[in-house]
C-alpha cells in the first residue's frame, strides 16, 4: 500500500508524475515486448493481434487490475475506485473515437492523405466497438458491473481475438516467422528484466493515481469518474495518439484508425472485464445516464458519416472534435458529482 501526502499541491505533483510514468513506461514495455516476441520467433500475426492491440491499452488494463485488487483487500473506497477506473476507461474511449480520430483526420488531410474507410471495417470492427459500449451500458443499469458481467466481457474479447485471427490469418498464411538470431539470445533475459521492471513501475504508478484520486474526492468533493474522464482518460490515450500520428507520417493512415478502434474494443471488454472479474464495480450515475450514452450516440453518428462518405473528411473530423468539446462542457456543468 502506497502512502501519499496530505498536501494538495504535493498530491497534484505526485499525480502528474504517476500519470507520466504510467503512459511513458507502458509505451516502453510494449516496445520491449515486441522485440522479445521477435527474438523468440513468434509470428507476426500473433504479435499484431496480441502484443500491439493489447499493449496500447496497457495503462487502462493495469489501472483496472490494481483498483480491483485494492477493493478486494479493503485498501480503497470501492465507490471512488470504481468511478475512477470506469471514468478512465470510458473517458479514454470517448477521447479516442471523437477527439483523436478527429485530429487524425485533420492531420491526414494536412499531409495530403485521405483515410479511406471500407464498409467491411464499419460493419465489423466499428460495429463491434459500438456493441461493446452497449453491453457495458446494459450491464451497468443495475448500478454495478458484477463478476459475471466481467467474465462475459473477458470471454467476449477472447472471441473477438479469435474472429480477428480467422479474418486476418488468411492474409498471413504465407508469412514466415521472424528468424531467431542466436546472437539475440543473450539479450532475451535483459528484455525480460526490462519488461518486469517496467510492469512494476506501471503498477506503482496506477496505485498512486488511485490514491491521489481518492484524496481529492474525499477532501475536495471532486468525483472519481470526473478525474478518470478528464485527466487519466486523456493521458492514457496519448500512446494511441502517438501511434496514429506516426502511422500518418509514414503513410499508413488506415493503420492509425484501426489502432484507435481496436483500443476502444480492448478497453471495455478486456480491461474492464479483467477488473470486474476480480471485484465488482459500483457504477456512478453520471456514467450510466450521460457518459456511456454519449459514447454510443457519437459512435453511431461517426459511423453514419463514414458510411456515407467512405472516408474521413475535414467536416467529419471537425464535427468529431466539436462533439468532444461539447461533451466535456456538459459533463463539467451538469454531471460533476458522482451519485
Amino acid at each position: 500500500m502506497v502512502v501519499i501526502s496530505q498536501n494538495p499541491i504535493d498530491n497534484v505533483i505526485i499525480g502528474v508524475i504517476a500519470i507520466v510514468f504510467l503512459v511513458f513506461v507502458a509505451d516502453k514495455v510494449i516496445a520491449k515486448s515486441i522485440n522479445l516476441s521477435k527474438k523468440l520467433g513468434i509470428s507476426q500475426i500473433f504479435i499484431g493481434l496480441t502484443v500491439i492491440s493489447i499493449g496500447t491499452s496497457l495503462p487502462e488494463i493495469t489501472t483496472h487490475v490494481v483498483a480491483s485488487l485494492d477493493i478486494v483487500r479493503g485498501n480503497i473506497d470501492p465507490f471512488i475506485a470504481s468511478g475512477t477506473v470506469l471514468g478512465t476507461n470510458i473517458g479514454s474511449d470517448i477521447v479516442q473515437q471523437n477527439l483523436i480520430v478527429g485530429i487524425v483526420g485533420l492531420l491526414a488531410i494536412m499531409h495530403g492523405r485521405i483515410i479511406h474507410i471500407s464498409r467491411r471495417f464499419l460493419k465489423e470492427d466499428f460495429l463491434i466497438m459500438i456493441l461493446a459500449a452497449v453491453l457495458v451500458l446494459l450491464f451497468g443499469l443495475d448500478g454495478e458491473i458484477s463478476r459475471v458481467d466481467g467474465i462475459i466481457l473477458f470471454f467476449g474479447y477472447i472471441i473477438y481475438l479469435w474472429f480477428l485471427w480467422m479474418r486476418e490469418g488468411e492474409s498471413f498464411k504465407d508469412h514466415k516467422r521472424f528468424e531467431f538470431d542466436g546472437r539475440d539470445k543473450k539479450h532475451i533475459f535483459i528484455d525480460i528484466g526490462h519488461i518486469i521492471i517496467g510492469l512494476s513501475v506501471i503498477v506503482f504508478s496506477a496505485e498512486y493515481i488511485l490514491r491521489v484520486s481518492e484524496f481529492f474526492v474525499i477532501h475536495y468533493n471532486i468525483s472519481g469518474s470526473m478525474i478518470g474522464i478528464l485527466i487519466v482518460g486523456i493521458a492514457t490515450s496519448l500512446p494511441e495518439l502517438t501511434t496514429s500520428i506516426t502511422a500518418i507520417l509514414r503513410g499508413a493512415s488506415s493503420i492509425s484508425l484501426g489502432t484507435l478502434i481496436g483500443s476502444n474494443i480492448t478497453n471495455p471488454m478486456l480491461a474492464l472485464g479483467l477488473g470486474a472479474m476480480i471485484s465488482t464495480y459500483e457504477v456512478p450515475k453520471p456514467i450510466i445516464v450521460y457518459d456511456l450514452p454519449v459514447n454510443i450516440i457519437t459512435a453511431i453518428i461517426i459511423m453514419l458519416f463514414l458510411w456515407k462518405n467512405r472516408m474521413l473528411t475535414r467536416n467529419a473530423s471537425l464535427i468529431m472534435i466539436s462533439m468532444y468539446v461539447a461533451y466535456v462542457l456538459v459533463r463539467l456543468k451538469y454531471f460533476a458529482i458522482d451519485v
